[in-house]
């Protein structure tokens, strides 16, 4: 991964409207005087209060009014209600991390800011996780290094034309959770053949961990990482023979063109 960017020298005030999981994962790499968080639930900004010293509000509009950058990471579903009745002043820099949420939306919203918008993924939380960004016809470069400056903070990112952010949304933004499936799998099956559940766990989620290592460190594809495990006769491609024959890419594919349809349906909801 690319060595993350520090944002404490910067004097941008950021305003985030959803206080989840994403706005932690941020929260964590920024100054916490320059942050205010605005979230419907009272329980989350106490609870964002206390353990991150950001400001917060149940105000939309004061968030926006408080920040030079707007983060909206909310659920698609509220997005609707979030953007509701909101003014913000056309020099702010938005940026959604709404899954499935068009720029052209935002742009009916707020016509004369600049828009980007990102799809971060769950490795985001511990400041592993990829997003992908798409800039609005409004950003102008300074635009594009603040908002690459903030979600460097929670992983890498890739520059990518909008059209493709719903593929992505189905592939990086839900894989995590493909993986997860995968390593439970992997647990559940060491413990059919007789290995107590903790030492599955460690060793499937280990095996997990080390095979991304591998393939992000090893300058290989995947196709070559496979031949170089797999001997002939060996154990490997007798596995391997029930996944081709179960066509488990087939099955990944269909998982990854699944979740791509539904952010594209998210986006005609709210048209």
């Amino acid at each position: 991964m690319k060595k993350k960017e520090n944002l404490s020298f910067r004097a941008d005030k950021i305003a985030i409207i959803g206080g989840g999981r994403m706005c932690e994962a941020l929260l964590r790499g920024l100054v916490k005087k320059q942050i205010i968080v605005s979230d419907i639930q009272k329980i989350r900004r106490d609870y964002i209060k206390k353990n991150f010293q950001a400001g917060v509000t149940n105000s939309n509009q004061q968030a926006v009014d408080f920040g030079d950058v707007i983060i909206f990471a909310v659920k698609p579903q509220a997005m609707k209600e979030a953007v509701k009745d909101l003014k913000i002043k056309q020099e702010k820099l938005i940026i959604s991390i709404a899954a499935g949420i068009p720029i052209s939306y935002l742009k009916n919203n707020f016509k004369n800011n600049p828009i980007i918008r990102a799809m971060p993924n769950n490795p985001a939380l511990i400041g592993e996780g990829i997003t992908a960004i798409s800039y609005g016809e409004k950003v102008k470069e300074a635009d594009k290094k603040k908002a690459l400056g903030i979600l460097k903070l929670i992983g890498d990112v890739v520059e990518i034309d909008e059209r493709y952010l719903d593929a992505v949304t189905g592939l990086s933004g839900s894989g995590p959770a493909f993986l997860y499936l995968f390593a439970e799998g992997m647990i559940e099956a060491g413990e059919a053949v007789g290995i107590k559940r903790e030492a599955a766990y460690k060793l499937a989620v280990q095996t997990v961990y080390g095979a991304a290592k591998t393939l992000l460190s090893a300058g290989k594809n995947p196709k070559e990482l496979i031949e170089m495990v797999s001997s002939p006769g060996g154990t490997t491609l007798r596995g391997l023979d029930v996944l081709y024959k179960k066509e488990f890419k087939t099955i990944i594919s269909e998982a990854v063109k699944s979740a791509a349809n539904r952010a594209k349906e998210l986006s005609q909801e709210l048209t």
